[in-house]
């Protein structure tokens, strides 16, 4: 009897598995006859994000930026140009939505653009320097009624140096030559004595007279007038205000990003350097290497920012409203993070 029942089951169960191969024979065909692919097989599209596009210049300002350029990510598409001229017409045009900039220029394109931009941050301070080869010349004081030549004629390093030596009761002659170049190769001959000069043709002249030596940093200077927490911003990063309102999390994680970029500049400059020289940021590591430490490279938001923005712009408003566009940026200017 219970022979007869097990047999009954095996009978059964067998049955019971042909019935679902069938079924599932006939899903099969089903799927193929119609090219329809089984619900568990399909898979969703996978979505496309694009690059964040970046302009920068050779230069200080582009050196803070080396992480994000060497990035194999793909999540930033950077271009580094050589003269603020090239780079205004692709902020103007929303061909990229970041970029780093003189700070007056940023000034300047707000005002042309009617708003459209925010500055993120300041990431270039100071970097102008007083160079000599004369042992006389030791602090600011020491270049009173001396000639001093100098670049910047009409732009940010005249009316920074023209305030200092204003706040101080300095009476200084100072002559302008019109390219950095033509000064550096001029006091790494011995033809000039004393001479203003930002980074890194301050590197690039100590490297080629070792009879020259750094006098005074103008952002000293700065700090004796505005505090020790103004100095001097030399370079801001801007953002496109379209860019902030359709990709806040791009925006947010380019900021994360270009802060680990400006630690690794600052506290790794041998291997920094070399990348500076391979993105031809600056033409050799070895100038980019001495550079560094006088550059300035930072990234300072919020209040801080703005604090050191609003003092330096209407420097430059009062030495000259062109400079900054014909008038000072408001609140909207500055991004609230």
């Amino acid at each position: 009897m219970k022979k007869t029942i097990l047999i009954v089951l095996i009978v059964i169960l067998l049955l019971s598995f042909a019935g679902c191969k069938s079924n599932n024979a006939k899903e099969q065909s089903k799927a193929v006859a119609t090219n329809e692919p089984a619900a568990k097989e399909t898979v969703a599209p996978v979505k496309e994000v694009e690059p964040i596009k970046i302009a920068t210049l050779a230069g200080p300002t582009g050196m803070g930026l080396i992480g994000l350029i060497n990035d194999e990510t793909g999540r930033y598409e950077v271009e580094v140009l050589t003269q603020p001229d090239q780079i205004s017409p692709k902020i103007i045009n929303k061909e990229v939505d970041i970029a780093t900039v003189p700070s007056n220029l940023a000034a300047v394109l707000f005002n042309k653009m009617g708003g459209g931009i925010s500055v993120v941050a300041v990431n270039t301070t100071g970097v102008l320097y007083l160079l000599s080869n004369d042992d006389s010349v030791s602090s600011l004081e020491d270049i009173a009624n001396r000639t001093v030549i100098a670049t910047g004629q009409g732009a940010s390093p005249e009316y920074i140096f023209n305030k200092i030596l204003s706040e101080n009761n300095l009476d200084v002659k100072v002559e302008y030559l019109s390219a950095h170049a033509d000064l550096s190769n001029a006091m790494a001959a011995g033809d000039i004595s004393v001479g203003l000069l930002p980074e890194p043709f301050v590197s690039i002249t100590l490297a080629q007279n070792q009879d020259l030596s750094v006098k005074v940093d103008l952002n000293d200077e700065w700090q004796k007038i505005f505090g020790e927490n103004a100095s001097i911003p030399m370079g801001v990063t801007i953002v496109s205000n379209d860019f902030i309102k359709a990709n806040p999390e791009g925006l947010e994680n380019f900021i994360s990003d270009y802060k680990l970029s400006v630690d690794y500049v600052n506290f790794d400059t041998e291997a920094a350097s070399k990348d500076i020289e391979a993105a031809g940021i600056l033409p050799k590591a070895a100038i980019a290497k001495l550079a560094i430490p006088r550059c300035g490279i930072s990234f300072f938001m919020g209040e801080t920012s703005q604090s050191m923005l609003e003092e330096f712009l209407e420097v430059l408003y009062e030495s000259n409203p062109k400079s900054v566009g014909g008038a000072l940026p408001g609140e909207e200017f500055y991004y609230k993070q």
